[in-house]
């Protein structure tokens, strides 16, 4: 991770543990998360896609005492 996340950045992380498919693919924020490597784009179905944390994005998520279920 090359930079501090913001209060909101930390925020969508755990919402995409949770409901990747609730947050929209032009959210700032989660922009952030991909260009940070925490989180990539998958094609969920050809017309669909949504976010999925990376390795990475796990792991912070294990420092931070949110563990992924």
């Amino acid at each position: 991770m090359k930079k501090l996340l913001s209060h909101h950045e930390i925020a969508m992380l755990f919402v995409l543990v949770s409901a990747p498919g609730q947050v929209a693919l032009a959210d700032p924020d989660a922009a952030t998360l991909q260009q940070e490597r925490l989180v990539e784009v998958v094609s969920t179905t050809p017309e669909n896609a949504e976010f999925r944390l990376t390795p990475e994005g796990t792991a912070l998520l294990r420092r931070l005492g949110m563990a992924r279920t």
